[in-house]
């Protein structure tokens, strides 16, 4: 299990921030393309407030290598920082597992796909997401932290306006927009 702390930004320059994280020597972990499928039952039902279940096939640029990932994200309540205890398993066989979860009762699945760019910068991973349009049509920042209290430096070294922050998950964002 691990803790994550992050939060989202949303509606900024992205390239002008990837290009000052480059110049103050973020280091590049590669780009992945994914396809995130998020996993629900009609009769199992995972309340948005306790967390979400997703599988991620995730394949690297750096590595070259696909990565398949089962998670549960449990939610913990944070104001300033999106709070999760991720609880996740690698594994290396996609249809086995998704006719294991069919086996027991899990019948939604929602699929998405992104590309991600990411950058290890301080104590901070900065990861430049985009989704296809039908998930979520506008590109966004995720910024983990191991620490909530580094935020505020990271915002104010990268000029980052607090209105443009969210601890929203992209579910509710969907919500926001109608999409869900």
């Amino acid at each position: 299990m691990e803790r994550e702390l992050e939060v989202k930004v949303l509606g900024i320059d992205f390239d002008a921030l990837e290009e000052k994280l480059k110049s103050s020597g973020a280091k590049f972990l590669g780009r992945e393309e994914q396809e995130n499928i998020r996993i629900n039952s009609e009769k199992l039902k995972i309340k948005n407030e306790k967390g979400y279940f997703r599988i991620r096939k995730s394949l690297n640029s750096i590595t070259n290598k696909t990565i398949y990932q089962l998670t549960f994200k449990e939610q913990v309540k944070d104001l300033k920082v999106r709070q999760s205890l991720e609880h996740t398993i690698q594994f290396d066989n996609l249809e086995e597992m998704m006719s294991i979860l069919k086996l027991i009762g899990f019948n939604i699945f929602n699929r998405g796909y992104k590309i991600r760019k990411s950058y290890s910068y301080k104590n901070a991973r900065f990861d430049f997401d985009t989704w296809d349009k039908n998930s979520y049509p506008s590109p966004y920042l995720e910024i983990e932290l191991k620490d909530k209290n580094d935020l505020e430096d990271l915002l104010k070294e990268f000029k980052i306006d607090k209105k443009n922050i969210t601890t929203k998950s992209i579910a509710e964002l969907r919500k926001d927009l109608g999409l869900e």
